[in-house]
């Protein structure tokens, strides 16, 4: 065998080598599944998909910030039996107050009995419906936001006054439907797409039924 035969026999040895190398390094980087591990992989039941809406309950919720202008008038009205309590004059006020409103999904009331699943990985889930879960109300009131007007014999608007037309303007943000409405369609369209998908990466075949 001369040394062109030798080199040539060498270098494909080199090159199985090489070949053999990349293959088992591939194997190690890249591991492949066992059908049998994957067949015996234990499909999600409901618990596990209650714990993920559960974990992941800020997803189903945003909180909106308002302002809204408060109005109090008081017209002068003498149409009171006691002359003690003449009230002489009107007052006027009109201030901002502002609201922090956090409307969603409350996962704390979705519960085992809500989620159905199957043979199939089928899971079928019945969202609560979206709700004001917690509101709160600026209780600083900057006076320098607060227009006031005080009559003839009549005192400036107070605190108390102020916080009788804050309540009074929560009470209209609250019974606002149209406002929520929006909220309600937003709030449960993004739900289903965002917990579809991280369902669907669990190897389920997700449903959402009203």
């Amino acid at each position: 065998m001369d040394s062109q035969q030798k080199w040539t026999i060498t270098r494909y040895a080199l090159l199985l080598g090489l070949c053999v190398a990349v293959v088992v390094a591939a194997n190690l980087f890249f591991k492949t599944v066992d059908p049998v591990e994957e067949v015996l992989k234990p499909t999600p039941d409901k618990e596990d998909v209650l714990g993920l809406f559960q974990s992941r309950a800020q997803l189903a919720s945003t909180e909106v910030a308002l302002r809204r202008m408060g109005i109090y008038d008081s017209e002068t009205s003498l149409a009171t039996i006691n002359p003690s309590k003449w009230k002489i004059g009107r007052r006027a006020c009109i201030m901002p107050v502002d609201m922090t409103i956090k409307y969603g999904i409350d996962m704390r009331k979705l519960t085992a009995s809500d989620i159905q699943t199957d043979t199939t990985n089928t899971v079928r889930i019945r969202l609560p419906q979206p709700e004001v879960i917690d509101y709160s109300v600026e209780l600083r009131t900057d006076r320098r936001e607060v227009v006031t007007m005080s009559g003839w014999l009549r005192d400036e608007v107070g605190e108390q006054t102020m916080q009788t037309i804050k309540t009074k303007v929560v009470r209209q943000v609250m019974a606002d439907s149209t406002l929520f409405s929006t909220l309600h369609a937003e709030i449960d369209a993004n739900t289903r797409n965002l917990f579809r998908s991280m369902l669907q990466q669990m190897g389920l075949k997700p449903v959402f039924i009203n």
